[in-house]
């Protein structure tokens, strides 16, 4: 008995690797069909960590959703740059734990910032190269995007200014004012956010293609 057991654990981890062979084979071969210089490292602008040219994208509509999922995600950035800023001044006003709610806000943009230039990437690559296996990447962690998006753009609290913040906004001794004005500012932002990033979830999941198989015949 226990030597079918081991028999049967063998096989499943043989089979595991010679899967994870038989894919990492098939991604080199598309990389090295689609001709494309993947070590040209050119984005972001001044940083250069990764390969990005919209033109490695031969089908229309497939460069259309990577676009859209590229505006995306500097439309995120700029909001969470926007929420630092926003909280910035607030501190800056004297309200009550702002300064360490400012720490929050600046981590969070550091952790998106990097995140979802590693998801962006991976729809752009699935995209450029026909793998359908990239763009599972993006799809899964895109989800997890839009469903931030839409919270922060309802909730209140912490360094979060969401529709439901107005009321604390106006309460408030200090800066009620900008506060109210920038809860409306940043809660569109964050709703805007989440409406593109669900257009961009959908362009790139339509255009998802696994072609890679057909180079081996499988």
């Amino acid at each position: 008995m226990a030597a079918m057991v081991g028999g049967a654990a063998l096989k499943t981890v043989m089979s595991t690797a010679v899967n994870s062979q038989i894919r990492g084979y098939k991604e080199r071969r598309a990389e090295a069909k689609s001709q494309v210089d993947w070590e040209d490292y050119n984005y972001p602008p001044y940083l250069r960590v990764l390969h990005y040219n919209l033109d490695d994208v031969e089908d229309a509509n497939a460069k259309f959703a990577v676009r859209i999922a590229n505006i995306n995600y500097l439309m995120a950035c700029s909001t969470f740059c926007v929420n630092c800023f926003g909280t910035f001044v607030l501190a800056c006003g004297g309200l009550k734990l702002k300064g360490v709610h400012l720490i929050y806000a600046i981590f969070n943009l550091i952790i998106y910032s990097i995140v979802g230039m590693y998801a962006f990437y991976k729809a752009y690559k699935g995209l450029a190269t026909k793998n359908g296996r990239l763009t599972d990447y993006y799809l899964g962690l895109q989800v997890l995007f839009i469903i931030f998006f839409l919270v922060a753009s309802i909730v209140s609290g912490a360094n979060y200014y969401g529709w439901t913040n107005v009321k604390r906004a106006s309460d408030s001794d200090k800066l009620s004012g900008f506060w109210v004005f920038w809860t409306f500012f940043e809660s569109a932002l964050w709703t805007i956010d989440y409406l593109v990033g669900g257009w961009a979830l959908y362009l790139v999941a339509k255009n998802k293609t696994d072609k890679i198989g057909g180079l081996l015949g499988f």
